[in-house]
């Protein structure tokens, strides 16, 4: 639709023969505009004034000359010189405001009109010391009394590769150019403001995704594509830079021209990284680096080579055109539609150089603009389609995450069962026994010794989450309270010591020393004839606190040792693999044992300071 209108937007071109043109009232009305293509007269290294043509010595044409188009394209003529144009246009006295409407001439030029100086842009001389080149877009106003108007253009290039007027001079109501400047002005701010959001909308993209090359490249394709397009057109970059030299228009003109495709060829490598082999990517993108070193000379002699990079873009477009061909056989994803949208940027391109070579069909002088688009539209399809999908994972992993929460929750409840199970059999009847023993010799110890049972067993029944921190206080009064029960049994040949150098505010995993201590006493001291010491330290680190639990029982053999926190060893004891795994997933660091057999074992636990 857009590039419908930008269509409709553009002139009918007139037929200019041998320097002249007739427009009658039924070729033009009020809301007609003509581009004045055709045959111009044509006065090659001549600077002539419109009085040199009165009268009946007025001197001969060199030659006729195409219009849009440079001057070189006759081998008669070198791209650098001086030369006049000269046009008889007849047209209806009916039309109320007559204007021409001139964009850019290579490189100055001075027009007038039916004798009268209209315009300079730039400084047009044969001298080098006084030319200067000039870019200037301007409505021109015409006679309106009279029905024949003589245009006299004086041109100079003295610097670039190509002069002559090269641009479509249009020809119609100066309200109807005006309306129609203001509406491709505002087209192609537009879309210039459009591919500059999305060029900053795939950077940021990039920025939160360092891996997405693709994001990157496409961005600076984009800012590469809005700043050429502000130097093309309507020149809307003169709008926030009236003043902008020639040179400067020049060097933004090359600097994009000579990376604009080899960009586009990486978007579509980084898109297919599977279709293209490096050699063949180097071949064709090594001569951009000779056009890269080109910028820092002058514009005039980057001009020189102008063709050559008009090869080179239509080696690397064929190149482009070869992978997506890859790509769509190979059925890539998105393959079809980034296949459609880069032959359209290609053939956009191609338009824009045929119509700076005054060969085109078409006469709008942006199209690589509209190509584009067309690529963004279809990035923006293949990134809906990849939120779309990606949301899609989101909540098939939610519902995932939400089942193994459930799954979790289960498993948990399994080992606090588990645990508890363990205790409490093997110690509850030993412990009755215990009791029922003293019963006999001391009932007031007996009913301590209930009291401390149940203190304890209220401590195992209440233990109903593997994540629930506790005082160290508590956990170490819980086990006073077990080892109580134990030297119930045993007597004095069990002792414990408890050496804590921490606060006993320290918060530590429930029911995390009591297990541990019972081990020792069950695997370790009880085993001895004579008993034996159980020691709780705690230990102030710099990275956190330390709790060793150590006995001086019988040790255990090293196989046996190995052997004691693997998931398929029957050796554990109470609850030993289950700490061990509990401060696993708590601190990502279980339990460390060392032991000597007949000297004892140290079961230590690390809480860093982080928790």
């Amino acid at each position: 639709m857009v590039f419908a209108l930008a269509i409709m937007l553009a002139p009918r071109s007139a037929v200019v023969q041998y320097g002249k043109v007739t427009l009658s009232s039924e070729d033009l009305n009020q809301n007609d505009l003509v581009s004045l293509d055709g045959d111009w007269e044509f006065y090659w290294d001549q600077l002539l004034t419109p009085e040199v043509f009165i009268g009946e010595n007025s001197p001969q044409a060199d030659s006729l000359m195409i219009v849009p188009g440079a001057w070189d394209r006759n081998a008669a003529y070198l791209g650098h010189g001086v030369a006049t144009y000269r046009l008889i246009m007849n047209y209806p006295v009916m039309l109320k405001d007559p204007a021409l409407s001139i964009k850019t001439v290579a490189t100055a030029y001075k027009l007038y009109v039916n004798g009268q100086f209209a315009a300079e842009v730039g400084t047009v001389s044969k001298q080098p010391s006084k030319f200067k080149e000039g870019a200037q877009v301007l409505i021109i106003d015409l006679p309106t009394d009279k029905q024949e108007v003589e245009l006299v253009f004086q041109v100079a290039n003295l610097n670039y590769a190509k002069g002559g007027l090269r641009e479509s001079l249009v020809f119609g109501s100066k309200q109807v150019l005006e309306q129609n400047r203001m509406i491709l002005m505002a087209l192609q701010l537009l879309f210039i403001g459009s591919v500059i959001i999305f060029g900053v909308y795939y950077l940021l993209l990039f920025i939160m995704q360092t891996k997405n090359k693709t994001a990157l490249i496409f961005s600076i394709l984009c800012f590469i594509t809005g700043l050429r397009s502000l130097i093309w057109g309507e020149l809307p970059l003169m709008i926030f830079f009236p003043k902008i030299s020639y040179d400067a228009l020049a060097y933004i003109n090359y600097f994009t021209g000579f990376n604009l495709i080899p960009m586009m060829v990486l978007f579509v490598i980084s898109i297919y990284p599977s279709e293209y082999k490096k050699v063949s990517l180097g071949l064709v993108l090594l001569p951009t680096l000779f056009f890269e070193t080109l910028l820092l000379t002058s514009v005039e002699f980057m001009s020189i080579f102008t063709n050559y990079l008009y090869l080179l873009i239509l080696l690397q477009m064929i190149y482009m055109i070869s992978v997506m061909i890859k790509a769509v056989i190979r059925k890539r994803d998105n393959a079809v539609l980034m296949y459609i949208a880069t032959c359209v940027y290609c053939l956009a391109i191609n338009q824009d150089i045929l119509h700076y070579k005054g060969i085109g069909g078409i006469n709008i002088s942006y199209m690589f603009l509209y190509g584009n688009i067309a690529v963004i539209i279809a990035m923006s399809y293949v990134q809906a389609k990849q939120q779309a999908n990606t949301h899609k994972k989101l909540i098939l992993y939610n519902e995932n995450l939400l089942e193994a929460d459930r799954l979790k929750d289960k498993i948990m409840a399994t080992e606090i069962s588990f645990l508890q199970a363990q205790i409490k059999p093997h110690f509850l009847y030993n412990a009755l026994d215990a009791i029922a023993n003293v019963c006999e010799e001391d009932g007031e110890k007996a009913s301590e010794l209930i009291v401390d049972l149940s203190i304890y067993l209220r401590g195992c029944l209440e233990f109903n989450s593997l994540d629930r921190m506790v005082r160290l206080e508590k956990e170490l009064e819980f086990v006073d309270t077990y080892f109580k029960i134990e030297q119930a049994r045993f007597g004095q040949k069990i002792q414990l010591i408890e050496e804590i150098e921490i606060s006993l505010d320290y918060q530590i995993p429930m029911f995390i020393l009591q297990p541990l201590v019972e081990n020792a006493v069950r695997h370790g001291i009880s085993k001895k004839q004579l008993g034996g010491r159980v020691t709780v330290r705690g230990i102030q680190m710099p990275y956190g606190i330390s709790i060793e639990i150590e006995d001086d029982g019988v040790g255990i053999e090293g196989e046996k040792l190995a052997r004691l926190l693997s998931d398929k060893s029957k050796e554990q004891g109470v609850g030993l693999l289950n700490i061990h795994h509990r401060l696993l997933r708590l601190y990502g660091r279980g339990l460390e044992i060392r032991s000597e057999v007949g000297h004892g074992t140290c079961v230590r636990l690390v809480i860093p300071k982080e928790a």
